[in-house]
């Protein structure tokens, strides 16, 4: 919750810088009304600021952070279609409005539309090639397409651009662990954990990391991984998923007694339950899966 305010103070700081540098004369009503808005809007009362932002673009027509905030809160009610709406105006006020595109982007990407966000995210683009926002937001819809390559590619200049975005080292950690790029993916997922503030989302980097360094046969590293992501996980499916491959690790290893207590403690969560069984049926038993 103090993380979320904290991102909304920066939103609506950022928002009031803007409106210092603009050099657009505003009415004195629209002026007022727009900073009510965004007290409220900095305290989580959307609901609240919506009508003093309207109030804003209806006494001044020419005001692109306003209809921007508009926007913003209308999508934090999930009024999307009209949120849509104001940020397309945003935009058609400033065509340079770089947050306008990229909220828009966001939008058009999680309702689907993914071609019609890709050219709004290269739109933000030819603006501002190092956009950071952007380009992870084209990333990663070339991700979720299987487009990894391309996702790379993306992301890699987000994270150029943004030294500690989080995500974008996440999600390229993702996208090069799809590559078999292993070394990389474990670069990623360490400036993930580095980067984050929150135990639990490290947790699940952690878990992530120990299953990429297997892969890469770094049994040591990955146990150390694997045991970080069962001390700070809080989701019992990333501790169950923590305990199967501290099962498989041992298994490469030989340590057969130690796989089957992890495997056992995997068997406890749906997710993991018939893939740990079978695990531990085959060190049980290995002449049923002799051809």
């Amino acid at each position: 919750m103090k993380r979320l305010s904290t991102i909304l103070l920066l939103v609506v700081f950022a928002l009031q810088l803007g409106l210092a540098q603009d050099k657009t004369a505003r009415k004195p009503e629209a002026g007022q009304a727009y900073n009510e808005g965004l007290n409220l809007a900095r305290k989580g009362k959307f609901d609240q600021a919506i009508p003093k932002f309207e109030k804003a673009t209806k006494v001044d027509d020419n005001f692109p952070q306003a209809e921007y905030m508009l926007g913003y809160c209308l999508k934090k009610t999930n009024d999307f279609n009209k949120a849509e709406k104001h940020f397309r105006q945003a935009i058609k006020l400033n065509s340079k409005f770089e947050k306008a595109y990229v909220a828009l982007g966001n939008l058009q990407a999680a309702a689907d539309r993914k071609n019609e966000a890709i050219n709004t995210f290269n739109a933000v683009l030819a603006i501002n090639p190092k956009n950071a926002k952007a380009n992870f937001g084209i990333g990663k819809i070339y991700y979720d397409q299987k487009k990894f390559k391309k996702a790379a590619k993306n992301l890699q200049k987000a994270v150029d651009a943004k030294a500690k975005y989080v995500l974008a080292h996440h999600i390229l950690g993702l996208t090069y662990k799809e590559l078999k790029q292993y070394g990389k993916a474990a670069d990623e997922f360490n400036k993930a954990i580095k980067y984050e503030r929150k135990n639990s989302k490290k947790g699940t980097y952690y878990f992530q990391l120990g299953q990429v360094l297997i892969a890469a046969k770094k049994y040591k590293a990955a146990e150390k991984a694997l045991n970080s992501a069962l001390k700070l996980s809080r989701k019992n499916s990333i501790v169950a998923g923590a305990n199967f491959y501290m099962g498989e690790l041992y298994k490469l290893t030989n340590r057969k007694q130690k796989a089957l207590r992890y495997y056992q403690k995997a068997t406890k969560s749906r997710s993991w339950k018939q893939s740990a069984e079978y695990e531990m049926d085959l060190i049980r038993n290995p002449d049923k899966y002799v051809n």
